[in-house]
């Protein structure tokens, strides 16, 4: 009985169709075999689905169609359920242990794995950092952040910590995939010798989600890096040394769905299948970001009173006001005295900032001068993205006709990401933070408030949010 019960534990239940609509357990390392199609093309490989952050196994067949899809084109399937809020360290490691046992469970023939957002960058540590990619041909990547988000540097920045650490997203998972962790994470990934043992595509995507939704607020945050799906930007879901399959019209939900792009990477998934001849660099992952954003956060003991300046001339802004509770009386008043009311709050379904209120104002022709948010006491962040020609000329004046002045604040995280030092400073003489000043190995998250004047002398602001890592031998990466 004893013998029984150690072969019930080890081995998998094979799923009938229809079975794995009942949900996963969630726990870590638990995974699940999809039912047998009708008959095996030995030219298709066993596909393994590994979930992202903020996910479990389901995502792959609750609302979505992805497991029924690869069922109905003969595909053998498999899901894991990882940590959800671990860092890709933790998930390499017991993923790569699971792709042995799948491997050994289907006949030892080579897995083809599609990782879903950090999911992606879980596998590719699994498969080069501990060696599981012995049991892996291709490896497919739906919008990962293999460069890393800039949405968790907000998430870890001295504005939205604490807004993201109430919600329960400020952890190991999300640290990880700060842009300063992830530069080293290339710098120590890229050029391992078992980088190359596996074929990598990747598919990344450029819609946002519906106005006033988290994948919609994400994108406008995120529309500073360039053309993004709301979480991940195009740019940084390229792989260096990956192969491009296609950037479409996906949001960070679509993307993951079988109806959507099953047919887009399934020529991927033979198991002879080669490379396409184009592969992606890693000197083209980033663009130049631009400078439209204002971005500020607390918590109001009483009641909320924050301002900002629209400078001269603004086409128009949005502003998404994220905060721990519904707030039906909060209001934004321009400086000729008008109020607006949001033109839609809903709840935050996504991932860094889950669970939080999300109230999406709209303005056109805005008044320039300051602009007040009036509410109920509460922890908020907001997000202004500013459609302004002051953009432009913040990036090729040098200050030349407008003065500027920058004061930046920053946290750093120790290594273990366990302990938070919480810190302030002007770093240079212009208030900048370069390289020398931060010497100590971590990580840092750096918030620098832009202000000053235009040409016309008008007041102007920005916010520049960023992460750096620091390693053992001082050297730094941004």
């Amino acid at each position: 009985m004893s013998l029984l019960m150690v072969l019930l534990l080890m081995v998998p239940v094979a799923a009938k169709a229809g079975d794995l609509g009942g949900g996963s357990s969630g726990t870590p390392g638990t995974w699940y075999v999809g039912a047998e199609p009708s008959w095996i093309d030995p030219a298709k490989s066993p596909i393994v689905f590994v979930h992202g952050y903020n996910n479990s196994a389901s995502v792959w067949w609750e609302g979505n169609d992805m497991y029924e899809t690869a069922l109905a084109n003969g595909y053998q399937t498999a899901f894991i359920d990882l940590y959800s809020d671990r860092d890709m360290w933790e998930n390499g490691a017991m993923l790569a242990q699971k792709l042995k046992v799948i491997y050994d469970y289907f006949g030892q023939k080579k897995l083809v794995v599609v990782g879903y957002s950090k999911g992606g960058v879980d596998t590719q540590t699994a498969l080069v950092h501990y060696s599981a990619h012995q049991y892996v041909s291709n490896v497919i990547t739906l919008s990962s952040p293999h460069h890393g988000t800039q949405l968790s540097d907000l998430a870890h920045s001295s504005s939205a910590w604490w807004l993201a650490a109430l919600l329960g997203n400020n952890n190991d998972a999300t640290r990880s995939l700060m842009t300063g962790n992830m530069k080293y994470f290339r710098s120590i990934t890229d050029s391992h010798s078992n980088s190359t043992k596996n074929r990598y595509y990747t598919l990344g995507g450029y819609k946002w989600g519906s106005f006033g939704s988290a994948l919609y607020w994400g994108g406008l945050y995120l529309s500073s890096y360039g053309s993004n799906d709301g979480v991940v930007t195009v740019a940084s879901s390229r792989l260096p040394g990956g192969s491009i399959i296609r950037e479409g019209a996906w949001n960070h939900t679509t993307i993951r769905e079988g109806s959507y792009t099953f047919s887009v990477f399934k020529p991927y998934t033979m198991s002879e299948q080669q490379a396409v001849s184009s592969t992606f660099l890693a000197a083209e992952s980033m663009t130049e970001r631009e400078t439209n954003q204002i971005v500020k956060g607390g918590k109001a003991e009483k009641a909320i009173k924050e301002s900002f300046v629209i400078e001269d001339g603004a086409e128009s802004f949005q502003m998404a006001f994220l905060s721990e509770k519904k707030m039906t009386s909060l209001k934004l008043r321009g400086p000729d005295g008008q109020e607006y009311k949001a033109a839609k709050i809903e709840q935050d379904k996504g991932d860094f900032f889950k669970g939080a209120w999300v109230h999406t104002f709209e303005i056109s022709k805005p008044e320039d001068g300051k602009w007040m948010v009036t509410g109920p006491a509460a922890a908020y962040l907001f997000v202004v993205g500013v459609d302004s020609p002051l953009d432009v000329e913040l990036k090729k004046d040098k200050n030349q006709s407008m003065k500027a002045s920058y004061k930046t604040k920053w946290i750093k995280y120790d290594r273990d990401g366990k302990k938070k030092l919480k810190e302030a400073g002007k770093g240079s003489k212009a208030g900048k933070v370069l390289d020398g000043d931060l010497t100590d190995p971590g990580v840092y998250n750096l918030t620098t408030e832009i202000t000053g004047v235009d040409a016309k002398g008008k007041p102007f602001e920005r916010t520049v949010i960023e992460s750096i890592y620091v390693d053992e031998n001082g050297k730094t990466h941004r």
